[in-house]
């Protein structure tokens, strides 16, 4: 059973380059590649992903509040229910996110690229959005935000 277990666990390292957070650790991942790492419904609060390749990954219902995502690439990130308040995507590539039925109030967008990405339902309340180019938060709550109309 225990090399069952060890296989399991190494065949998930393997699937993104060895770099997934596990067991909701918090933490510094600065420029890790976590392609193919499913992290959906972790806490994985206050930590740095600044740089990282999060691209395609699923983060659904994740606690992702107070994050550093800063020249992240989240393109087509699925964060759907996730707790994303106060976190900083400045100069992110946010191409065809998830961010449906999100909590991403007071978070930092500026400059970060939203081409496709979906905001229905999200809460975006007092975010900045200053250079952020091609999103559509129509279907959001943006009470209070700078720039994000």
């Amino acid at each position: 059973m225990k090399h069952i277990l060890l296989s399991m666990v190494l065949l998930s390292a393997i699937a993104c380059g060895g770099d997934c957070p596990s067991n909701d650790v918090a933490g510094n991942y600065d420029g890790m590649d976590l392609t193919g790492c499913n992290l959906a419904g972790e806490n994985l609060q206050s930590s740095n992903l600044s740089n990282a390749d999060l691209s395609g990954v699923d983060l659904s219902g994740s606690n992702l509040s107070s994050v550093n995502f800063a020249n992240a690439n989240l393109a087509g990130a699925d964060l759907n229910r996730a707790d994303i308040a106060s976190s900083n995507f400045s100069n992110a590539d946010l191409t065809n996110a998830n961010f449906t039925n999100a909590d991403i109030a007071s978070a930092n967008f500026s400059n970060a690229k939203l081409e496709g990405a979906d905001f229905t339902n999200a809460d975006i309340a007092s975010s900045n959005c200053t250079g952020a180019t091609g999103a559509d938060f129509s279907m959001a709550t943006i009470a209070s935000s700078t720039n994000c109309d």
